[in-house]
C-alpha cells in the first residue's frame, strides 16, 4: 500500500464516531456534512464525490462481465474500488492502516487484491478515459498539427518476496529486492494517461511498446529505448508520426564528427536528411520498408552544447518544431513524478503480482477521475491542487467531529472552507 500521509486524522474520525465500513464509504456520496454538534452544512451541487463521476450501471456490468463478484458474500467489488482508491488518495500505509481506518479485514483486502482480475480495473480506466474525451471539446488544428502522446516507463519498487518470479528481480541487486515496471502512453496536449501496462522491471521497453494501443493522426514521442525497427513501423502502419532519439554506434558518431567539423560553433540545426538502416536491416524489412522513409536530424542545444540525433517519420515538419516535440517528452517523467509524489507509488508492500497492478491501475483511476472532476467543476487549479482540497476536507471533518483543544484557531473550522470536495 502507498505510504501513510494524512491518514491519520481521517482515522481518528472513525473512532471517534460510531459508523460502519459502509457508512465510511458512502458519506462520500452524501449531499450534507452532519458536524460532531448536529449541525449541517449544505453541499454545492457541483462539490460531489469523484466516484460519483463512475457510471453504476456500467460498472455493474463490467462486474458481470468479469464475474468479480461470483462467490463473494461480503466484500464487493463496488466496495473494493472505492476503498482502494480511498487509500490511494489518503495515502494509507498499509493493510493494518486500511483495517483500523476504513474498517476493511487486511486478510479480505489482501485476497482480493491476489485473487481479483486485475484486467477488470483497466477496463474501467478506458471507460473513465472515454468519458473524460467526450468532455473535452473538439478543435480543428492547423494542418500538419498532432496531438503529442509520450511513450516511456518507470519502475516502482515492490516487496521483496516477489523476487522469485521471473523478471520481477530489481536489477543489480544482492538481496531479494524486487521491481515493477510502469509502461505508459501519455497524452501531452491533453494531460491524460492514454494506456498502460504492468511488467515485472526486467521486462524490455521495446518488447511492451508493441502492445500499446496506438491511434491515427498523432505524433507519438519517446526516448532511446525504443529504438525498434517494429515499433516505428506500427506506428507509421495505423497512420501516425514518431519522433525519437538514437542510440550512438559507430556510423552516428561518423556522422556527427563530420557535421561538427563543418559547422563548428554552430547550435541549432546542425544536419537535416535521410536516415539510412544497415544493409543486413534493410535486406530482413525491405518488403515492409518499400516505399517509407525516415528522416534523420543532428541538433545542439544552444544552452547544454549536447548534440542530439533523432529521427522522425515526419518529414515536412520544421527540424526546430521536431526538436521541440522531443524536448516534451519529459511532460511523462513529471507524470511519473506526481503519481510517485502524490499517490506514493515507489514502494508496493503487496506480495503478489496481479495486486500490484491492481494498485497501480488504481493510481491511474484516480488520476483520471481527478482529472474528470476538474473538467466537470471547471477547477481552475491543477490535479495537485485539487487532491489538496479534499484531504485537507478530510482534515477539517475530522476537527469538527473529534474536537480540539480550547483558544485554538482550528476549534470551528469555517463552514465556507468545509465545502464538500469529497473524494
Amino acid at each position: 500500500m502507498p505510504g501513510l500521509g494524512e491518514s491519520f486524522l481521517f482515522a481518528l474520525v472513525l473512532k471517534s464516531c460510531p459508523v460502519s465500513r459502509c457508512e465510511v464509504f458512502s458519506f462520500c456520496e452524501t449531499k450534507n456534512i452532519i458536524h460532531k454538534s448536529g449541525a449541517t452544512v449544505e453541499i454545492n451541487g457541483n462539490d460531489q464525490s469523484i466516484f460519483q463521476y463512475i457510471d453504476r450501471k456500467f460498472f455493474a456490468q463490467l462486474v458481470a462481465n468479469w464475474e468479480m463478484d461470483k462467490g463473494i458474500r461480503s466484500f464487493s467489488t463496488w466496495e473494493m474500488t472505492c476503498a482502494l482508491a480511498t487509500c490511494m488518495a489518503l495515502r494509507l500505509g498499509s493493510y493494518r492502516e486500511v483495517e483500523q481506518t476504513l474498517g476493511v479485514p487486511k486478510s479480505t483486502l489482501g485476497d482480493a487484491m491476489s485473487e481479483r482480475s486485475y484486467a477488470f480495473f483497466q477496463e474501467l480506466c478506458d471507460h473513465v478515459l472515454l468519458q473524460i474525451k467526450g468532455r473535452t471539446p473538439h478543435r480543428k488544428l492547423k494542418r500538419g498539427i498532432r496531438e503529442l502522446l509520450a511513450i516511456d516507463s518507470s519502475e516502482c519498487r515492490v516487496h521483496g518476496s516477489l523476487f522469485s518470479f521471473p523478471q520481477w528481480k530489481l536489477k543489480k541487486t544482492k538481496g531479494h529486492e524486487s521491481a515493477c515496471k510502469f509502461h505508459a502512453v501519455y497524452n501531452i496536449d491533453k494531460g491524460w494517461i492514454d494506456d498502460f501496462k504492468v511488467t515485472g522491471g526486467l521486462k524490455g521497453d521495446s518488447l511492451m511498446s508493441l502492445r500499446m494501443k496506438l491511434h491515427p493522426n498523432k505524433t507519438y514521442v519517446f526516448d532511446r529505448a525504443y529504438n525498434d525497427l517494429d515499433f516505428w513501423l506500427k506506428i507509421i502502419d495505423v497512420g501516425a508520426h514518431f519522433v525519437t532519439r538514437l542510440k550512438e554506434y559507430k556510423k552516428i558518431i561518423k556522422l556527427q564528427v563530420q557535421v561538427l567539423k563543418e559547422k563548428k560553433d554552430a547550435n541549432g540545426l546542425l544536419y537535416d536528411g535521410f536516415y539510412e538502416f544497415g544493409a543486413i536491416l534493410s535486406f530482413y524489412y525491405r518488403e515492409r520498408l518499400e516505399g517509407k522513409r525516415f528522416r534523420h536530424i543532428v541538433y545542439r542545444d544552444e544552452l547544454t552544447q549536447k548534440v542530439f540525433h533523432f529521427v522522425t517519420s515526419d518529414l515536412e515538419s520544421p527540424a526546430q518544431l521536431i526538436a521541440d516535440i522531443y524536448k516534451r517528452r519529459w511532460a511523462v517523467e513529471l507524470l511519473f513524478r506526481w503519481l510517485k509524489g502524490h499517490l506514493d507509488i515507489r514502494y508496493l508492500a503487496v506480495k503478489s503480482t496481479n495486486a500490484v497492478r491492481i494498485q497501480l491501475a488504481i493510481a491511474v483511476l484516480v488520476q483520471l477521475l481527478l482529472l474528470l472532476k476538474k473538467m466537470v467543476m471547471n477547477f481552475s487549479g491543477t490535479l495537485w491542487e485539487l487532491l489538496r482540497k479534499i484531504r485537507t476536507h478530510h482534515i477539517r471533518q475530522t476537527l469538527c467531529a473529534g474536537g480540539s483543544p480550547d483558544d485554538c484557531r482550528w476549534k470551528d473550522p469555517p463552514t465556507a472552507q468545509t465545502q464538500v470536495l469529497y473524494f
